[in-house]
């Protein structure tokens, strides 16, 4: 849906917290990019959680579907023991410590939440609704 809007409406200044279309597609790559980095015991620390990684949708896009991929694969190879495993990283100089599965649910609520917001703004630019319910993708074999 995002690749049919034009450049004007991807940065329009929308009453979101990242307030725009595009601002916010680049947070969803840009927090799961750091999460995953952290889960494999790296930190991508070059990005900022407002950093505009890709300012067209089309590098965006490819970005995100490899990127997805690559949450796919690693969650193939994860065993039941790794997900009770720990996932240790530094944020602003503090060494944090999470669960894995609490990450790893973490990582799928986040994006939960900004795609609700994305629908809602692109649903305010163009009038037209996506179906978002999980059931019709379970339906997608």
């Amino acid at each position: 849906m995002l690749n049919t809007l034009d450049d004007s409406q991807l940065h329009q200044l929308q009453p979101n917290f990242f307030d725009s279309i595009i601002k916010t597609a680049n947070h969803n790559w840009v927090g799961d990019t750091l999460w995953l980095g952290r889960i494999d015991g790296n930190q991508p620390a070059e990005y900022q959680l407002d950093s505009v990684v890709f300012h067209d949708i089309q590098n965006l896009t490819k970005a995100r579907i490899q990127l997805d991929q690559e949450i796919i694969k690693y969650i193939e190879k994860t065993t039941e023991q790794d997900i009770l495993g720990k996932v240790t990283y530094s944020r602003w100089g503090e060494l944090m410590q999470e669960n894995l599965y609490d990450v790893l649910a973490h990582l799928s609520n986040h994006q939960t939440h900004h795609r609700g917001q994305l629908h809602s703004m692109v649903f305010a630019i163009t009038g037209k609704s996506i179906a978002l319910d999980m059931i019709i993708f379970q339906r997608i074999k």
